[in-house]
């Protein structure tokens, strides 16, 4: 296809991915004062961890899926490592990267590009736009959204391209969703849905993320098709062991949450109605209901109600003698 018939979004995502597969920068995002994994999520504390993972645990495809997924949203990059994977030879900045790789005969524009590039390793931050220097991260990325000002979302902060791409992801993500049968407006989908499972028995099928490379078996957690390869195609079993229990896990994921909850404590997942703090997203859903009062949890015996799952077991182990 004639690349001047081409839609912008394909030409800054073409040239993104180029100048990501042919160099060593990461992409990752800043979320809960963590470095997280673009592909996966998953948080770091310490960006070199982040890029051992990102280059043992994912490759330019996955990375594109994402891109895709979030309507080509700005990307952060980290530059401090970037060498060309063609030649090794290191480089400076996007504009030394964009200037070499047109001698591998690559054609790209430097200017049509999705990236926004930081130096987290260098002795200090900076930033790469204007050289302003900052000693937290969480200043340096609050500091590069002002020379996006234009095209950043007011609501959670995503950066793009132009006004186009901006008013485009309102209207994706940020449009209120209605109940056709109650017309109830509800703010996120995900709001939409549990509305209707518990009121409109509303079933939702959830698609296994996890395929086998080997077979047609597809799986909804890592860890689970890591143990079907080794027992059905005889891989040898991931050890991932914990420096400070010596207990060992299938996957890096597994060993970094129970890094988070066993040894460090760590509470990331907040109440939007109180203070409090929590590990997990399920977690705060069980706190939640002692704002809500809600109780939409039935015992099939006597029709009581519960505000969760674990108050409806006890109810029933006690009331009713039933063993779970």
């Amino acid at each position: 296809m004639n690349k001047d018939r081409r839609g912008i979004a394909a030409i800054l995502r073409e040239n993104s991915l180029k100048l990501l597969a042919n160099s060593t920068m990461v992409v990752f995002q800043w979320n809960r004062s963590r470095y997280r994994c673009f592909c996966c999520k998953e948080p770091f504390s310490n960006f070199n961890e982040l890029r051992l993972h990102t280059n043992n645990e994912h490759n330019i495809q996955d990375i594109e899926k994402v891109i895709i997924s979030q309507q080509n949203k700005l990307l952060k990059v980290e530059i401090s490592v970037l060498k060309c994977k063609r030649c090794n030879l290191t480089l400076t900045d996007l504009n030394d990267l964009y200037n070499h790789l047109i001698l591998h005969e690559f054609s790209l524009n430097i200017k049509d590009n999705l990236l926004i590039p930081f130096k987290i390793e260098s002795s200090g931050l900076e930033c790469q736009i204007c050289s302003q220097t900052f000693n937290m991260f969480r200043l340096l990325n609050i500091h590069v959204n002002q020379h996006f000002q234009n095209h950043v979302c007011h609501i959670c902060g995503a950066g793009f391209t132009n006004l186009v791409f901006l008013n485009l992801h309102k209207t994706r993500n940020h449009r209120p969703f209605n109940c056709n049968e109650c017309k109830i407006e509800f703010k996120c989908r995900s709001d939409k849905r549990k509305h209707d499972v518990t009121s409109h028995n509303v079933k939702f099928e959830r698609k296994p993320r996890f395929p086998c490379p080997y077979c047609s078996e597809r799986f909804y957690q890592e860890n689970f098709r890591v143990l079907h390869l080794v027992e059905k195609h005889g891989l040898e079993k991931p050890e991932h062991r914990c420096a400070i229990c010596c207990k060992t896990f299938v996957t890096r994921s597994l060993l970094n949450n129970h890094m988070r909850y066993v040894h460090l404590k760590e509470k990331n997942q907040e109440c939007d109605l109180c203070d409090s703090v929590f590990y997990t997203k399920s977690d705060v859903a069980r706190h939640r209901v002692t704002h809500t009062g809600e109780k939409k949890f039935l015992c099939n015996l006597c029709n009581n109600p519960f505000a969760t799952k674990d108050s409806l077991r006890r109810h029933a182990r006690r009331t009713h003698s039933v063993i779970n």
